[in-house]
């Protein structure tokens, strides 16, 4: 172990008090820049997991009411929160738990100097929204977990934590997967720092052996534990695989072979923003600062950074909130590089991730056309005309349109991806709108006739059954014909 890395590189001044006061600080300015928008309209993903959520325990789908391609801790999660303001204070808790476990973890690992800067780090990338933190989502959720597997790896690896530790790295990074499945950056941190650690020889054999039975243990209890929750719910082992591993596949297969041009343009921002956000940067100095040093620690996090980023590539979608997935292990990085190297580099770096910061947030609060207004706008229009009971589909996905409606959906699938991968004909939701549970209202929110789908059946049901009661926000709204309703109407589309 380089000693100069393990004690804070050229700056070897104790900072114990200083260190940890800032850490805390970062903490708040976290949650403090996450403030403007907890009252924005509800995101897609907030609205369907709110959704889920609710409907837990009350149909037959995986989730009961709802079927989505998620793992049962992230439902459990937004199902705990209920409404979207407790779901936002979470999003800032766990972005501040973030800040103090990536903090600490470099401070243990090379030093009070790193400890601030990787707080500082993790502060502002978390409060960034072009990487869709203005909005609670897997990714955001998942990453305590993760940041708490790299604290525990790391305390193996400085402090000569033992099976303790492990189990601890273990469940964690499971808990990790079991929020959003691809965020396997904090897995491959433990097995890579423990790989290193038995090349350089640095263990007994049976101190390795106590180790890699720590961490397989803690996977093991915990996996095993949430899917038995799980299955008491009715949502079982197999049905469980089946959504969040065989969907994916089949999932990526109808992007590769059907998607819009839209996709390719949201590939272009994701990659626009993992560039102007500051996390392309820290990346490079990661790799760099492993190219010098075989420590275990370095590696370990330029390893999980590499899998964090080819894992956000391999969704197929291109949200640019997959990038949260990068946070705690680009704000490791950063601190392990600002203790390597002069000073100016590293205030220059700091000066990116401001400037990044502050234009991204002023960006979001004050552009008009903020994600999510318009389907808040039709959702309260429909809201305004429906009765009690009443039901709604969007077309396809859409879930904030419901969830500002305040209105229960009888066709599971409550985004696009699903619908195309799962009912490509559209025959489950043509059984739906002919069944006796057919819905109220339907939102045409994109065609009918839209990439990945056949409609022909379905426009024949929904012109025989329906009929356009009005627009908002240019887009159709059907009324089954045989209920009355007043006409919706809407403003603030934009």
């Amino acid at each position: 172990m380089p000693s100069d890395l393990a004690s804070g590189g050229r700056d070897r001044r104790p900072l114990p008090d200083r260190s940890r006061v800032a850490i805390v600080g970062f903490a708040v300015l976290a949650v403090l820049l996450q403030l403007p928008f907890i009252g924005a309209p509800p995101g897609r993903d907030e609205a369907g997991y709110l959704m889920v959520g609710a409907g837990w325990g009350h149909g037959d789908d995986l989730y009961g009411r709802y079927w989505v391609d998620r793992p049962p801790l992230l439902v459990w999660i937004f199902e705990a929160a209920g409404d979207l303001t407790t779901l936002r204070l979470i999003g800032c808790a766990a972005a501040a738990a973030v800040v103090v476990l990536v903090g600490v973890t470099a401070r243990v690992a090379a030093g009070p100097r790193a400890g601030v800067w990787a707080a500082a780090a993790a502060a502002l990338l978390a409060s960034q929204p072009w990487l869709g933190t203005a909005r609670v989502n897997g990714e955001i959720l998942a990453a305590p977990f993760s940041a708490a597997a790299l604290l525990a790896t790391v305390l193996i690896v400085r402090r000569g934590g033992g099976w303790k530790a492990a189990v601890v790295a273990g469940s964690a990074a499971t808990l990790a997967v079991l929020v959003k499945q691809s965020t396997v950056d904090a897995a491959v941190f433990v097995v890579v720092a423990l790989v290193m650690i038995a090349w350089r020889g640095r263990r007994s054999r049976r101190q390795l052996l106590a180790l890699a039975a720590g961490v397989v243990g803690g996977v093991a209890v915990t996996l095993t534990a949430a899917v038995a929750l799980a299955a008491a719910r009715g949502a079982g082992p197999v049905e469980l695989f089946d959504a969040v591993v065989t969907f994916r596949l089949e999932a990526g297969e109808t992007i590769r072979a059907s998607a819009s041009g839209a996709t390719t343009e949201r590939l272009l921002a994701m990659v626009s923003t993992w560039l102007v956000s500051g996390l392309a940067m820290l990346t490079a100095a990661v790799l760099v600062l492993a190219a010098r040093r075989r420590d275990p620690v370095v590696w370990a996090t330029s390893a999980a950074l590499l899998a964090a980023t080819a894992f956000a590539l391999m969704g197929g979608s291109y949200w640019a909130h997959y990038l949260i997935a990068l946070i705690p292990t680009a704000a490791l990085g950063a601190g392990l590089v600002a203790a390597q190297v002069p000073r100016r580099w590293a205030r220059n770096g700091a000066v990116f991730l401001v400037a990044a910061t502050i234009v991204t947030v002023v960006h979001t609060v004050t552009d008009s056309g903020q994600d999510g207004r318009e389907q808040q706008a039709v959702g309260r229009a429909i809201e305004k005309a429906a009765e009690p009971g009443d039901t709604a589909v969007v077309t396809y996905g859409q879930p904030n349109v419901l969830f500002n409606a305040g209105l229960e959906s009888p066709y599971p699938y409550l985004w696009s991806l699903p619908v195309r991968a799962l009912d490509p004909d559209l025959d489950r939701l043509s059984d739906t709108l002919e069944g006796e549970d057919a819905p109220t209202w339907i939102v045409d929110w994109s065609g009918f006739d839209d990439w990945g789908v056949d409609a022909d059946r379905l426009i024949d049901v929904v012109a025989q059954r329906y009929r356009v009661i009005g627009q908002v926000c240019g887009r159709d709204v059907w009324l089954d014909r045989r209920v009355d309703r007043p006409v919706p109407h809407g403003g603030g589309c934009r």
